[in-house]
């Protein structure tokens, strides 16, 4: 990817938009692990925390689907299943996004609260560092380097295997379609340079959900000066599985017991069920497939993660969670 981003704007072409869309959902897809790691460790699914962050897991679904269909507007297939296409947790973010930022899969915590909201961290915040040459310090600066290069290109826009639907999912046929998707991208994920809300009153940007988590306190707007603070009502405490750092590549086979290997392997293989029903879906244009790999997400893969956050390991550390990786044929 550095060398992608070492090419200079006027000169990116066809190849670097396709790659880069393709980068985008690789992108999108490595924050919904570690966002389901968290949801999936909190005992109570309507504590609000979890509410939160399942609406941020189906939002982040949303973008990747949307860059799926930009890709295949563009006369590309998404690789969703292939070789790189999963991230090794604990990993740096794709696309050169957050230099320095490792993210790794466990369970719910201020910390892991803390890390998400360095993910979603707003472009126009005076905080975020200024871009260097090879990389993008956020998400949004990412999405407008695309947004950029393809407004320039103007690219023929396929609707053929583009799906539509679920979550909203819409396809995009003119140029317009994919400057509003990308937007919205950016909108659910920071906010706008207006404000932190998404779409009106109430709808908070990913950014300041996971701030409100953090802080324990809702989010608020200051009446006479218009300052946000998180200074509204308090947030009851979030009551969690002690789920331990995932380590790299995951628990292997020899480590652990016979049941608690049987709760990997399955998790893993629903894993990769889902990543082979998204790819269908985009290479075939099959909306049954993306409402499969959607419903695969939903109860496939949280009966045998959260019986894995309720096994200790046996040193004390935690308790085990889920892996998220493809298993070796």
């Amino acid at each position: 990817m550095a060398q992608l981003m070492r090419v200079p704007a006027p000169e990116h072409d066809k190849d670097w938009v396709h790659d880069a869309v393709q980068t985008a959902i690789k992108l999108e897809f490595a924050t919904i692990p570690p966002y389901l790691a968290a949801l999936w460790s909190i005992k109570d699914p309507a504590a609000p925390a979890a509410r939160s962050i399942l609406e941020i897991v189906l939002e982040e679904m949303l973008h990747m689907a949307t860059m799926c269909n930009v890709l295949a507007a563009i006369g590309g297939t998404p690789r969703l299943n292939a070789p790189g296409a999963v991230p090794l947790y604990p990993c740096a973010l794709p696309g050169g996004v957050h230099p320095g930022l490792e993210v790794g899969l466990q369970g719910f915590s201020r910390e892991a609260v803390r890390t998400f909201m360095a993910i979603e961290l707003p472009e126009f915040r005076p905080s975020a560092p200024a871009a260097t040459k090879n990389t993008f310090q956020t998400i949004g600066a990412f999405y407008t380097a695309i947004e950029e290069t393809l407004s320039r290109l103007d690219p023929a826009l396929a609707p053929e295997k583009q799906l539509s639907g679920y979550l909203g999912l819409k396809k995009v046929t003119k140029l317009d379609d994919v400057i509003q998707a990308i937007r919205l991208i950016k909108h659910q994920g920071e906010g706008s340079e207006r404000s932190p809300e998404d779409t009106g009153p109430g709808d908070l940007s990913h950014y300041y959900r996971f701030g409100e988590i953090y802080h324990g306190r809702r989010l608020v707007k200051e009446p006479v000066n218009g300052n946000w603070l998180y200074e509204g009502p308090s947030l009851p405490p979030t009551d969690a599985w002690p789920v331990a750092a995932v380590p790299l590549g995951g628990y292997q086979r020899a480590d652990v017991s016979r049941a608690t290997w049987d709760l990997l392997a399955t998790f893993d293989r629903e894993f990769t069920s889902m990543l082979d029903q998204l790819n269908r879906a985009w290479e075939t244009g099959s909306q049954d497939s993306f409402d499969e790999a959607v419903s695969t997400m939903s109860f496939g893969l949280s009966d045998p993660a959260v019986a894995l956050m309720k096994t200790p390991i046996p040193s004390g550390q935690g308790n085990y969670g889920p892996c998220f990786r493809i298993p070796m044929s």
